[in-house]
């Protein structure tokens, strides 16, 4: 999962950079140009650094106040959530199913209430109306979350 995080942020981040130089190119021909709601959007979607590389290097739209204004913001706004994640996940209060951090103790009374119901498989579960099942819920089994998010019978979309 973290690797394809990592491979979506260096993707996203190129595309960020290459979009400012391709419009820098476009301003200087006086062709059709990237609006500055796509340049930004890149920006809120993860390419913040791409983009400010991209405008440092091909200094584009550095004097253009409300752009500069609307890039800055998206980088308070992204840090804001990368706090708030940060704090939820060291907390401990993080998302249902999360264990990153637990101690020997904490992961052998989970293991035991997750043992102390049964199901064959998912089918039973949402039977039973328990579906979805998070990780330290009776009846989660790690065989039963294919992805490994602390999830496991997931509704179907």
């Amino acid at each position: 999962m973290i690797e394809y995080l990592i491979y979506y942020l260096i993707a996203v981040n190129f595309i960020a950079f290459a979009c400012f130089g391709i419009d820098k190119s476009l301003a200087e021909t006086g062709s059709r140009r990237i609006s500055e709601d796509t340049l930004i959007l890149f920006a809120i979607i993860g390419g913040l650094p791409g983009a400010y590389a991209g405008r440092g290097i091909f200094r584009h739209k550095t004097r253009k106040k409300s752009f500069s204004d609307r890039l800055f913001m998206t980088g308070v706004l992204q840090l804001a959530a990368v706090a708030v994640g940060a704090a939820m996940i060291f907390s401990g209060r993080a998302l249902p199913g999360m264990t990153l951090f637990e101690t020997e103790e904490e992961k052998a009374a989970r293991l035991a209430v997750e043992k102390s119901v049964y199901y064959a498989g998912c089918n039973q579960v949402r039977a039973a109306g328990k579906a979805p099942l998070y990780r330290g819920q009776p009846g989660y089994r790690e065989g039963m979350d294919g992805d490994g998010d602390g999830v496991a019978c997931e509704p179907y979309y």
